[in-house]
């Protein structure tokens, strides 16, 4: 494995260690952005871990990326918790974990080679795998910001996701 693979699981997991320990402690029954409760939340990060997931088995094998989010982020947002809404929040606990393992996994197979070559994102951007992965890195840095600063008042719903 590359030093840079390692370097990407390392910054993805520290990531989503500060995440998880944000999450044990969330209450789960208020909403923390319109419409989105802490399952909405993990449902919505799962979600993108399944794109991350898709894009890069796509690229691992040489297949074309799937444009997931093809119709726009927010489109894609909207659909990754309208299909997660007939399950129960254990379900969405256990989805959230199990598809962001699965995200990890998909970049520890990478080949060596596709590291450097170029990727089109499930949006249609165009980059690298590093610059892929920062954006999911970013993604959860983000939302953890968002969700310390939420639970200082619960009772306060975010405007800006």
């Amino acid at each position: 494995m590359l030093p840079q693979c390692e370097f990407l699981l390392e910054r993805l997991n520290l990531a989503r260690r500060r995440l998880d320990k944000l999450l044990a402690n969330a209450p789960t029954d208020k909403y923390i952005y319109p419409k989105w409760t802490i399952k909405e939340y993990m449902d919505h990060l799962s979600g993108w871990d399944d794109a991350v997931v898709s894009t890069l088995k796509a690229h691992a094998s040489g297949e074309p990326v799937p444009m997931t989010a093809s119709r726009g982020i927010n489109f894609y947002n909207s659909e990754t918790i309208t299909a997660r809404k007939s399950i129960d929040l254990d379900h969405s606990k256990l989805e959230y974990q199990a598809s962001r393992e699965a995200a990890l996994q998909a970049l520890r197979e990478l080949p060596d080679e596709k590291f450097n070559q170029p990727l089109i994102f499930p949006w249609g951007e165009n980059g690298t795998v590093a610059y892929f992965v920062e954006i999911f890195v970013e993604h959860d840095e983000h939302h953890a910001h968002h969700l310390s600063k939420w639970m200082e008042q619960p009772d306060r719903v975010l405007t800006d996701s």
